[in-house]
C-alpha cells in the first residue's frame, strides 16, 4: 500500500467500482479540454436528432399495449368508427325558445366552418327517410293500403263523382242487390261483414252531412290508421324534456397529431363561435363538456400549474444550493453537465422508443429531480476533499474514489428502478421506464465525466482557500445524534405509528379526481349524468346487421346493471323481400293525382231520396242492420222537412270536404311511396357517423346504472355487458382494464426493481448487512410515506404512482451514501461527515422544494403528485439522517469487540476529525499538501 493512503482509501476500494471511477476521472481531468469537447459534440449531435426524430402521440390509447385483448377490441372500433370523441355544446336558457335559437345558431356556424367541426347534430332528423314510408309497414298492412285504393280505384282513373253521396248509396244498394246466395256461407258471411262496415260508415257521413255540414267525418276513419307510425320520421331537437336545455354534439375535424393537445385549436376557435352566439342571445348560457373539452381544459390548467410551479421551484432549489454550497459557480457548473445529460438522455428516447407519449413526456421532470442528485453528492464530496489536498485534479480523483461508488450505486439502482417497468405490459409505463431509466445512466455519466472536467478547467488555477465553504451541517447533526438510543428509538416509534396507515391505503381509479377543481366543462358533464343519463363513458357494441343489432339490445336490456341502450337500427325497417313490390304497385297507382280536388257533381233531393228508398228496400232487417236501417229512415224524413236548395246546399259542401280529405290521403301514401329501400345515406352526417361503420357496422351505445369510477360496481357491468357480446368495448373497458394494468405494471416494476436493486447495492458493498443498512432508509421511508398517506386519507392514483421511482431511487440514494461513510471511518464513535450530511439534505431538500412547488397548482393531479413526493423524500431524509445514530451503536459495539491496535486508532482518529469538520482541525494535524510537481504521478498511480 503507498505511504500517502488513508483509511479511506482502504475502505473505498472495497468497491468494485473505485478503480474504475478513479481512472475514468483521471482521464477527463487530465485532458478536461477534449472532453468537454467531445460531450458538446455529443450534445449538440443529441439535440440535432431529437428535433428531426422525436415524436409525439398525444393518444392515451398510445399508452395502451397493442397486444392486449381488451385493447385490440378498442382498436377494431376505431378503425371502424374513428377515434374522434364528440364535443358537447349545452345551451341553458329559462325560455324554451330561446334555447332552440340558440342552439340552431350554434349549429350553423359550425357547419359553415367544415375544416374545423363535423359530425354536427342538434337534433334527430329522419325527414328524409319519410318519402319511403310505406317500407315501414308489415306486408298485411300494405296488403290494406291496397284494399283502400282498390276501393278508390274510380278516383284514381279520374272519376272523381264517385264520391257523390247518391251515386255511392245507390251503389252500395245495388251490390247488396247482387250478392250471390250460391257462395259459400263463410263468404257470405265475409261479404256481408265488409258490406255492414261500409254502410255503417256511409250512413254516419250522410247523417252528418244532412245534420251539419261543418260536422265533416271521414268514410276512411281506419282505412291508413297504420300511417301513424311514420311520425318518427320527422325531427326532433336534442333537449330535455321541459325545453330548458339543449345540446349540439360535434366532432373536431382537425387534430395535430404532432402537437401536446391535437384539439386546442379547433376548441379555440369553438369557444369564439359561442362566446359570439351568447352575445346574441343574452338570455342563455352556453358551455363545452366532452372527453376532448375535459382533457384540454386538463392540460390548459396542468400547464398554467407548472409555469408557476417552475418558478416557485426555481427560486426554492436556487435558495437551497446557494445557501448548501456558500456560492452559484458550483452548482451552476453542475446544472450545465446535468443539461448536456437531459441532451443525451433526449437523444436516446429518439433511438430507443422514436417518441414520447403523455406519460413518458414526464421523463424531463423526473430527470431534473434524479439527474441532480449526482452533481449535489460530487460537488460536496469534491468542496470537501479539495479543502485537504493542494491540487483540484487530486481531489477530483479522490472525491471520485470517495462518494463516486455511491453515487454510480444510486444511478444504476434508480435506472433499474425504471428499466424493470420497462418489461411491464402497460405501454406508457413501459417506455417511461427506458427512457427514464438510460436517462438516468446518461447524466449519472455527465455527472462522473463531463463535471469534472469541467472543475478542472475552473478551479485548476484557483488555491483551496478559494474554495466556497459548505454548510456545517454535521456539527448540527451531531446534536440529534448525542443520544442514539432515544434517535433510534424515535425512528421506530415514528415508523410503528405511520405503519398502522397501511391497512387504510388505498388505489383511488376515479380520473375525474385528477381534474382541476371547478372546471365547468366536469361540471356540466356530471350535470348531464346525474339529469338526463347523458355520460359520457358507455360500453360500445358493434352488430353485423340490424337484426343482431336489435336481438342484442334486448339482451343487454335484461342485464341488471344496464341503464338504457342508444342505436338507430330501430329506425330501419327489417328485411322483407315481399315489401317491395307491393310499394311499387301503390307508387305506380298514385301517379296520376290531381293538384287541387275537382267540384263533385250534386243531384237533387229526389235523387238522393230515391238511392235512399231503394236500399233500404235491399236492405234486410235484423239485429246488425237496425241501425243502419234507423239512420236511413231518418235520412229520407230530413230530406223530406228541408227545402231541396238546403238539401242540395248541404250535400254539396259535404261532398267537397270529403273529395279534399280523400286528395290529402292519397297525397300522403304517394308522398311515402318511394319504392327505393331506406339507406343509411338517408340518414343526416351526424347521426349516421356516430352509430354505422365504414364497412356497415351497426353500433349500440351500452350505459350503465352505477357510477363508472365504483371499480366493483364497473367490473360487474363489464362482465354482463361482455356476456352478451364478448368483443365490447367502449371506455368502461379502456379505463378499468388500463387502470388494472398500469397499477399492476407499477407494482410488478416495484418487485423487480427491488429484487435487483438489492443486488446493486450488494455488488457495491460485498456484504448482506452493509446492504441491509443501506437499504434501511428506503424501506423505513417507504413504510412511513405509504402510512402516513393511509392515516391523512391521500390516496395513490394515476399521477401520483410514478413517485415510486422516483423516491426508490432518492431513498438509495441516501442510504448507500451514509453506509460508505461509515465505513470510509473504521473505528468507535461513528459522525456522519459534513459533505455526506450536507449532500444527503441538499439533494433531498432541493427535490422536496422542486416538487413540493406542485402543491400550489389547481391541477389535482399534479397537487397530488406534489404532496406524495414531498412527504416521501421527508420520510426518507428523516430516516437517512436518523440512520447515523444507529450506526454509531454498530460503530460502538464493533469497537468493543474488535479494538484496534494504537497507530490505527489514531490515523483512524485522526482522518475522522478531517472528514467531519474540517474548520475544526488543528494546522499541525492537517493531512500535509502534495507538492504540485507530483499531483500528476499520483494521478497516473491511482489510476492504475
Amino acid at each position: 500500500m503507498s505511504k500517502d493512503r488513508t483509511p479511506e482509501s482502504e475502505a473505498t476500494e472495497s468497491s468494485a467500482l473505485t478503480r474504475p471511477l478513479r481512472w475514468i476521472t483521471s482521464l477527463a481531468v487530465r485532458f478536461p479540454k477534449t472532453t468537454i469537447a467531445l460531450a458538446t459534440a455529443v450534445t449538440i449531435a443529441a439535440v440535432v436528432l431529437t428535433a428531426a426524430r422525436l415524436g409525439f402521440r398525444n393518444s392515451r390509447a398510445d399508452l395502451l399495449n397493442p397486444r392486449s385483448e381488451y385493447h385490440q377490441r378498442w382498436l377494431a372500433y376505431i378503425k371502424e368508427f374513428g377515434d374522434q370523441e364528440d364535443v358537447v355544446v349545452v345551451v341553458e336558457s329559462k325560455r324554451p325558445e330561446q334555447v332552440l335559437a340558440a342552439m340552431k345558431d350554434v349549429a350553423d356556424a359550425l357547419d359553415r366552418q367544415p375544416k374545423l367541426f363535423c359530425a354536427v347534430m342538434h337534433q334527430y332528423d329522419f325527414t328524409r327517410l319519410r318519402s319511403k314510408g310505406l317500407h315501414y309497414l308489415t306486408p298485411e298492412q300494405l296488403a290494406a293500403v291496397g284494399g283502400f285504393l282498390d276501393r278508390a280505384a274510380p278516383i284514381l282513373q279520374g272519376d272523381w263523382d264517385s264520391l257523390g253521396l247518391e251515386r255511392m248509396i245507390g251503389q252500395m244498394a245495388m251490390g247488396i242487390e247482387r250478392m250471390d246466395a250460391a257462395q259459400p256461407a263463410a263468404a257470405q258471411a265475409a261479404a256481408s261483414a265488409n258490406m255492414l262496415g261500409e254502410l255503417d260508415r256511409a250512413t254516419q257521413m250522410l247523417s252528418a252531412a244532412l245534420a251539419s255540414p261543418s260536422d265533416y267525418r271521414s268514410p276512411w276513419p281506419d282505412a291508413l290508421g297504420s300511417m301513424s307510425q311514420l311520425d318518427m320520421l320527422g325531427s326532433q331537437p336534442l333537449v330535455t324534456d321541459d325545453g330548458k336545455q339543449g345540446f349540439v354534439m360535434l366532432k373536431l375535424a382537425a387534430a395535430d397529431k404532432e402537437s401536446f393537445d391535437p384539439h386546442t385549436k379547433g376548441l379555440d376557435a369553438l369557444r369564439q363561435i359561442v362566446a359570439q352566439v351568447e352575445a346574441r342571445r343574452p338570455d342563455t348560457h352556453i358551455g363545452l363538456t366532452g372527453l376532448p373539452v375535459m382533457e384540454n381544459d386538463e392540460m390548459r390548467a396542468s400547464q398554467t400549474s407548472m409555469s408557476w410551479a417552475s418558478i416557485l421551484s426555481f427560486v426554492g432549489v436556487a435558495f437551497v444550493f446557494l445557501a448548501g454550497f456558500g456560492g452559484w459557480r458550483h452548482p451552476l457548473i453542475g446544472n450545465v453537465a446535468l443539461m448536456a445529460g437531459m441532451a443525451w438522455a433526449f437523444g436516446f428516447a429518439t433511438l430507443a422508443i422514436g417518441h414520447l407519449n403523455i406519460l413518458s413526456s414526464a421523463f424531463g421532470a423526473i430527470l431534473i429531480g434524479q439527474g441532480i442528485d449526482f452533481g449535489v453528492y460530487y460537488l460536496a464530496g469534491y468542496l470537501q476533499q479539495r479543502r485537504e489536498t493542494s491540487t483540484s485534479a487530486d481531489a477530483l480523483v479522490e472525491t471520485a474514489g470517495s462518494v463516486g461508488p455511491g453515487i454510480a450505486t444510486g444511478a444504476i439502482s434508480t435506472a433499474i428502478a425504471f428499466f424493470a417497468a420497462g418489461f411491464t405490459e402497460f405501454t406508457g409505463v413501459a417506455e417511461l421506464g427506458m427512457i427514464a431509466g438510460g436517462g438516468i445512466l446518461l447524466c449519472f455519466v455527465a455527472a462522473t465525466v463531463l463535471l469534472p472536467a469541467m472543475i478542472q478547467l475552473f478551479d485548476a488555477r484557483r488555491p483551496a482557500a478559494a474554495m466556497p465553504r459548505q454548510l456545517e451541517l454535521g456539527g448540527y447533526l451531531s446534536r440529534i445524534h448525542a443520544h442514539p438510543i432515544v434517535t433510534v428509538a424515535a425512528l421506530v416509534v415514528i415508523s410503528a405509528i405511520a405503519g398502522v396507515g397501511l391497512k387504510h391505503l388505498r388505489y383511488d381509479h376515479n380520473l375525474t379526481n385528477l381534474q382541476p377543481a371547478g372546471l365547468e366543462s366536469v361540471r356540466l358533464a356530471k350535470k348531464l349524468a346525474e339529469g338526463t343519463g347523458q355520460n359520457a363513458y358507455y360500453a360500445l357494441s358493434m352488430a353485423k346487421s340490424r337484426e343482431e343489432a336489435m336481438a342484442r339490445k334486448k339482451a343487454f336490456l335484461r342485464q341488471p346493471s344496464v341503464l338504457r341502450v342508444e342505436e338507430i337500427a330501430s329506425v330501419m325497417p327489417d328485411a322483407d323481400a315481399r315489401r317491395r313490390p307491393l310499394v311499387e304497385q301503390i307508387h305506380a297507382r298514385l301517379g296520376n293525382l290531381p293538384r287541387v280536388a275537382p267540384q263533385i257533381a250534386v243531384a237533387g233531393g229526389q235523387g238522393l231520396d230515391s238511392a235512399l228508398a231503394r236500399l233500404l228496400r235491399a236492405l234486410p232487417p235484423g239485429p246488425q242492420t237496425s241501425e243502419i236501417l234507423r239512420r236511413l229512415q231518418w235520412a229520407r224524413e230530413t230530406i223530406a222537412s228541408l227545402y231541396p236548395a238546403e238539401v242540395a246546399s248541404r250535400i254539396a259542401q259535404y261532398q267537397q270536404r270529403l273529395a279534399a280529405d280523400t286528395l290529402e290521403r292519397l297525397s300522403l301514401l304517394k308522398s311515402v311511396s318511394d319504392p327505393t329501400p331506406p339507406q343509411w345515406s338517408d340518414i343526416s352526417a351526424g347521426l349516421a357517423t356516430r352509430f354505422v361503420g365504414h364497412s356497415g357496422k351497426q353500433l349500440l351505445k351500452v350505459y350503465s346504472k352505477a357510477d363508472i369510477w365504483d371499480m366493483p360496481a364497473t367490473e360487474r357491468f363489464i362482465r354482463e355487458v361482455r356476456s352478451v357480446d364478448h368483443n365490447a368495448t367502449g371506455n368502461p373497458m379502456q379505463i378499468y382494464e388500463s387502470s388494472r394494468q398500469m397499477k399492476g405494471s407499477f407494482e410488478q416494476a416495484a418487485i423487480y426493481a427491488t429484487v435487483i436493486v438489492c443486488l446493486v447495492v450488494y455488488l457495491d458493498f460485498n456484504s448482506l448487512w452493509y446492504t441491509f443498512l443501506a437499504l434501511l432508509p428506503l424501506g423505513l421511508g417507504m413504510l412511513q410515506m405509504f402510512g402516513l398517506m393511509g392515516l391523512v386519507n391521500m390516496p395513490l392514483n394515476a399521477a401520483n404512482m410514478i413517485v415510486l421511482p422516483l423516491i426508490l431511487g432518492i431513498g438509495v440514494d441516501n442510504g448507500v451514501h451514509v453506509v460508505h461513510d461509515f465505513r470510509h471511518q473504521q473505528g468507535r464513535n461513528y459522525r456522519i461527515s459534513n459533505s455526506t450530511a450536507n449532500a444527503v439534505f441538499i439533494n433531498t431538500l432541493g427535490n422536496m422544494v422542486g416538487f413540493g412547488s406542485l402543491m400550489i397548482a389547481s391541477h389535482q393531479g399534479l397537487k397530488s403528485l406534489g404532496q406524495v413526493l414531498t412527504i416521501g423524500m421527508a420520510c426518507c431524509l428523516f430516516s437517512a439522517l436518523a440512520m447515523p445514530s444507529l450506526l454509531m451503536l454498530l460503530s460502538r459495539r464493533r469497537a468493543e469487540e474488535c479494538p484496534a491496535d494504537d497507530a490505527t486508532d489514531a490515523r483512524t482518529v485522526l482522518y475522522r476529525r478531517s472528514y467531519v469538520n474540517s474548520s475544526a482541525i488543528d494546522e499541525d494535524d492537517r493531512p500535509r499538501p502534495i507538492p504540485r510537481q507530483h499531483a500528476n504521478a499520483r494521478i497516473r498511480e491511482r489510476a492504475h
